[in-house]
Order: structure tokens, then C-alpha cells, then sequence
């Protein structure tokens, strides 16, 4: 394709040349034929086109990521704060389990202005999100290209990260984890919601797992309607903490699975515009959940802790356009490299 579209270009530029040559009733027929070849062209090269989102992450020596999890415990002596002190924790994980890698659309809307009611006596509301179907096919190429940048990324700080089918080697584990009631001391929200002065819109969000993978989407935290944030977790305080969730997923869920540690992966996407079906990369987030190596019995409520978070803002970098009909999940394992990196040598060297 890319040398017929050469070849087209070639074409166009030679009959660009002899324009000056051609008579009136000559034009009409250059006309036709100059649209033709461009006609030939034009899809090649909007294909050839990389998207916002892969040109973003084609250099992993580019690519920024953040740590996302709360500084309350990083230095704990004692086992306290929301945290894991990674010097504590001794021996290292070995052995981590992937029990979750979701695609999450928290949903888009927008509504009617105080102005605007005023103007038009109308109050408008809308919401929306990526359709079921294709939030399906979106993981599905986000995961064919990124697992194993993901365990090559764990593998390179001595910690095997295991996918569903390697974790749940027995019946008895199966049973365990797809009947395991996840506790969590925040409300998960599972709507989109926008308000007009009279009216208001809703509609569910989604979270979902590559198909027949063996994952499932546990929670962590609810993002934004609209547009996410650069971190979710760093300056949490008291009214971020959700020791329910990190001691189901760390303790119970990691002890049940005869883990050293727990992962979550989030990818989330949006569909910017209603009328146009355009959509983004916003961020893209790694959580490790472990054992608390200080708890102190099965009272304990603290018993499980964040070992660390990372995360790549994106900002709704476009990686399915309308306008060139092209869908790419390429440099997604970049993303995921540099991810699992920041997160393996904190966790094993406490670097920054």
C-alpha cells in the first residue's frame, strides 16, 4: 500500500507540473483524475499515521510516571499508616499475582449553563461512555499487547507476576477467588451522572476484563465523570483511607491465593465527544496490595497495605479516531514497562 501511495504522489506532482500546459476543456478531465489519485492516497496516508496516544509513548525514556499511593506509612517503624514500609518487608515478594486488569470508563456528560437556561429556557443534560461491545474489543487489544511487557517489567526485580491461569493452579483456588466478597470502606460508584437546573442525566459506568482471561474487575477507586486526575492516592489523608480494601485484597485475598502480593490494573478510557466516536487513554494505574509484615493478629485492621502505586496521566491521549478510521493499542507495553519499573524498584530498592 505504502508504494502505491508513493507511486500515487509521483503521479500527482507530475501533473502538477504540466498545468501549465493544459488547455480549458482539459481541465475538467485533470480534475478527475487528480481527485482519483488522491482518493488512493488520502486512506493510506491518515493509516499511516500513528495516533496521538501511540506517538506519546513510543520512547519509554519519555513516558512520565507517578507514584499513586499514600506517603502515610512509607516510614512506619511500627506496621502503622495506609502504606507498607518497603524496608520491613523481608523477605521480598517472590511471587505476585494480576487478579485484575480492567478497561474503566467512569463516563463523560455535560449540562445546561445557568447562562444558557436563562437564554433559551431550556435545561439540558447528557451523559455517555464507551458502548459494551466496543469497551470489549478496546481491552482485548489493550491486553494482547501489554501482558507481557507487564511481567517482563516484574521479572526484572526478581518478582514473578502471575496471571489467572498460573494463580489458580487448584480447584480449591478457583472456588476461592471468583466467589471472593471483596470488602472496601468507600461506596464503589457504578453511574455517571450530570444535573441540569431541572433535569438531570445517568448511566452506568463499565469496568471489563479481557475476554475469557480469568480476571475480575475489583475495585479500587472511583474516578472522576469527565476527566481524571494525576494521582488518586498520594495526599489521601484521613478521608482517602480504605484499610477495608487494602486488608481484603492484601491479606485475604493474597493469603487465600498463597501470594506474596496482589495487582490491579486500570486502564481508563473515555469517549470525549457524544457526537464523535473518538476515544482516549486518561491514565493508566498499577496498585500493589500485600500483608501488613507488623500486624498484629487477626483483629488487626490494618492487616493488609498498599506496597505501592504507579500511574500515567495520559490526559485523554486519542487512541481510536473517527476521522482516519484507524484503532491502535500500540506502545501500550511501554506504558506498562515503565509502570511495573517504578514499581519493582521501589518495592524491592526503595527507589524513587
Amino acid at each position: 500500500m505504502l508504494i502505491n501511495s508513493v507511486e500515487n504522489l509521483i503521479s500527482i506532482v507530475i501533473l502538477l507540473k504540466d498545468l501549465k500546459t493544459l488547455k480549458h476543456k482539459d481541465m475538467k478531465n485533470f480534475m478527475v483524475i487528480l481527485i482519483g489519485l488522491f482518493i488512493g492516497i488520502g486512506p493510506a496516508l491518515l493509516a499511516q499515521k500513528a495516533t496521538p496516544f501511540a506517538s506519546a509513548t513510543v520512547d519509554v525514556g519519555k513516558i512520565k510516571a507517578k507514584f499513586d499511593f499514600p506517603a502515610e506509612g512509607r516510614t512506619s517503624k511500627n506496621g502503622s499508616g495506609y502504606s507498607v514500609n518497603v524496608d520491613l518487608l523481608n523477605p521480598k515478594p517472590k511471587t505476585v499475582a494480576l487478579i485484575s486488569y480492567y478497561l474503566y470508563d467512569p463516563g463523560c456528560g455535560k449540562s445546561s449553563s445557568v447562562g444558557a437556561v436563562a437564554v433559551t429556557g431550556k435545561s439540558k443534560a447528557q451523559v455517555w461512555r464507551t458502548p459494551d461491545a466496543l469497551a470489549q474489543t478496546h481491552i482485548d487489544g489493550f491486553y494482547a499487547q501489554s501482558v507481557e511487557s507487564l511481567k517482563a517489567g516484574f521479572k526484572t526485580y526478581g518478582m514473578e507476576l502471575l496471571t489467572p491461569e498460573e494463580f489458580l493452579d487448584t480447584e480449591e483456588k478457583e472456588e476461592f477467588f471468583y466467589g471472593f466478597d471483596q470488602e472496601s470502606g468507600k461506596k464503589e460508584k457504578t453511574t455517571a451522572r450530570a444535573v441540569g437546573m431541572y433535569v438531570s442525566a445517568t448511566i452506568s459506568n463499565i469496568k471489563v476484563c479481557p475476554y475469557d482471561e480469568g480476571y475480575r474487575p475489583f475495585f479500587v477507586v472511583n474516578e472522576p465523570v469527565g476527566a481524571s486526575t494525576g494521582q488518586n492516592f498520594v495526599n489521601t489523608g484521613i478521608g482517602g483511607a480504605n484499610r477495608k480494601m487494602t486488608s481484603s485484597l492484601g491479606y485475604e485475598l493474597a493469603k487465600g491465593l498463597g501470594v506474596d502480593a496482589v495487582v490491579v490494573c486500570i486502564i481508563v478510557t473515555r469517549k470525549p465527544n457524544n457526537k464523535k466516536e473518538d476515544y482516549a487513554v486518561d491514565a493508566v494505574s498499577l496498585y500493589m496490595f500485600g500483608p501488613n509484615p507488623l500486624a498484629d493478629g487477626p483483629d488487626d485492621k490494618n492487616r493488609g497495605q498498599f506496597y505501592c502505586g504507579t500511574r500515567y496521566f495520559a490526559k485523554q491521549l486519542q487512541f481510536a479516531s473517527s476521522k482516519t478510521g484507524v484503532t491502535s493499542y500500540d506502545n501500550i507495553g511501554n506504558v506498562m514497562t515503565v509502570l511495573s519499573n517504578k514499581m519493582g524498584n521501589w518495592v524491592i530498592n526503595r527507589e524513587k
